[in-house]
Formats: C-alpha cells, sequence, structure tokens
C-alpha cells in the first residue's frame, strides 16, 4: 500500500480507514485500524457501525498487513480495498459475511488538508480517499441481509497520535441527477505551543467540487454539537443536526484507542450551501454526524 504511513512509526501512533456504506435503507460503515501505543505495543482493530449498534473488534499485529502496490488493508479475513471489501467476521456478538464492490473512487484535485499536510508533529491528519462511488454486493450481519445495488460509498483517513480534544465531524451522500458528498470537520488543532480552531471541508455537488478550509480563509459563524456554519468569500454553508441517533465508537489517545466518541451515521440533518447568497442545494436527508465535543 503505497500510503501506509505507520511502517515505521515506534510510539504512540494509529492510522485509520473509514468505509461509508449506504443504500436506501442501510447505512454501515468499517473502521479497519492500526495502532501503537506509548509502550510500544502494536495491535489493530475493525469497528463496525450501523443504523442500530457498534462494535469495536481487537486483532492482534500480526493479523494485520497492508498491500504493498495497491490501497488494500487486511485483518484478519477481512480485506478493504478500493475496489471493496470482503467480510468474515465471527465473534460473540457479531456475525458478518459478505462482499461489496467499488466503483472507481472520486479523488478530491487536492490534499483535503492543503497547505497543512506539510506541517510536522501535527496531532491528526486526516485524508479524503474517495468522494463518492457506487456500492454493490450483499452482507450478512447477525442473519439479516443487506443489498447494495447502485449504493452509495464514501471512504477516507485519519492518522497522527490522537484525535482532537474537540471536534465535530459531518458526511452526507445523496443522489440528485448524480451522486453528491458534503464532509465537514472542525476541530481544536494543537501545533507547538499553541493551538487554534480549524476547519476543512469539501462538497462536491453536481459533479463539480468546492473547498472550504482554514488555509482558504473560511470563518466559522457558528460552531456547536448541534449545528455549525461556515462562511469563505462567496460561499456560505449551513449543517443543522435535526434528529441523533448515536453510538459509542473508540477513538485514539496517543495511539491507545481508549477515548469514546459518538457517531450518528444515518440521521436526519439539513444541509444549505449557498453561493452569492444564491441556494444550490437545501437537503435534508440521512446523513452521518461524529460529535467529540468535550464537556
Amino acid at each position: 500500500m503505497t500510503e501506509f504511513y505507520g511502517r515505521y512509526k515506534k510510539r504512540s501512533y494509529f492510522e485509520g480507514w473509514y468505509f461509508k456504506n449506504q443504500n436506501e435503507r442501510d447505512t454501515i460503515s468499517f473502521i479497519p485500524a492500526f495502532h501503537i501505543d506509548q509502550n510500544q505495543n502494536k495491535s489493530a482493530s475493525i469497528q463496525v457501525i450501523t443504523n442500530c449498534a457498534s462494535y469495536h473488534l481487537a486483532y492482534p499485529i500480526n493479523e494485520f498487513s497492508v498491500w504493498d502496490k495497491r490501497f488494500g488493508i487486511r485483518i484478519g479475513k477481512n480485506i478493504f480495498t478500493d475496489r471493496g471489501i470482503s467480510l468474515d467476521i465471527k465473534r460473540n456478538n457479531l456475525t458478518l459475511k459478505g462482499k461489496l464492490s467499488y466503483s472507481a473512487f472520486t479523488p478530491l484535485k487536492y490534499d483535503i488538508m492543503g497547505p497543512f499536510r506539510y506541517v510536522p508533529f501535527m496531532q491528526c491528519r486526516h485524508s479524503v480517499f474517495s468522494l463518492t462511488h457506487n456500492v454493490n454486493g450483499t452482507i450478512v450481519m447477525n442473519g439479516r441481509s443487506m443489498s447494495f445495488h447502485q449504493g452509495m460509498g464514501y471512504v477516507e483517513g485519519d492518522r497522527g497520535t490522537s484525535f482532537p480534544k474537540n471536534y465535530l465531524w459531518t458526511q452526507c451522500n445523496w443522489y440528485d441527477r448524480g451522486n453528491n458528498t458534503v464532509m465537514v470537520s472542525i476541530a481544536n488543532i494543537p501545533i507547538a505551543n499553541f493551538a487554534f480552531t480549524g476547519c476543512i471541508s469539501v462538497i462536491y455537488y453536481g459533479g463539480k467540487e468546492y473547498r472550504l478550509a482554514t488555509y482558504l480563509g473560511v470563518k466559522i459563524k457558528k460552531y456547536n454539537k448541534k449545528e455549525l456554519w461556515i462562511q469563505q468569500g462567496k460561499y456560505d454553508l449551513y449543517v443543522q443536526l435535526l434528529e441523533e441517533n448515536p453510538y459509542s465508537l473508540m477513538a485514539p489517545e496517543k495511539g491507545n484507542m481508549i477515548r469514546t466518541v459518538h457517531e450518528s451515521i444515518n440521521c436526519k440533518i439539513r444541509y444549505r450551501f449557498m453561493v452569492e447568497g444564491n441556494v444550490v442545494f437545501d437537503y435534508t436527508g440521512n446523513g452521518s454526524f461524529e460529535n467529540g465535543i468535550m464537556e
């Protein structure tokens, strides 16, 4: 795998990939991850989150590998690639088996981190591998079948030492004369002896990519557990969480998966995007919303 950064890390490090898959009824995401704690102990995990449950599965490091020449991760009998995923899990409370195939990924025009990708010693770095792609196949989870026919997918990733102290993340796929995507992340970003609140966001609508980010001069007008509003030049993006359905996920703290955050993977959210005061879209539907704001 050409973009695996953890190969030569020694301690306090994590690297994870987020594979989201949805159809008209179901949304299911898989988070394969590699981590090293402060004592140099290496391990792997897979997290699964659906409309009605979440699971955290730990694996020894000898069951983790990455592909050298392609985007691919193997943990146990499970494989995650840019062409699809293959699942074979049987634990006490989770049985999951099946395959999903992906159409070609839709990449960003350039790295979501912009010039911040070159800043050393950042606590967490974000990646977007595919804004949207089609998902086909069937998986069976605890005896229930989930069939995907021209479903929608999204793939991103994070790497570093810890998740930000405070952050919000939301992402949504929907179909309107083509696959469309919104992703926004607002987070506390410590660098050296100071910290600031930063924002990265990408909108893919009607086959066109829009970028709003701190490095492009975005202004965070509103930011709390239920809504956010960002503004950049002629662009305005407003997000409002209308109904949540949170389940717990484990997040890294100095490489250890010991922090609990909450994600509503399939909840009711409103997204309104305007250019020069004109509404490009005002969509209310099922999106994902993760709350990492500490009390």
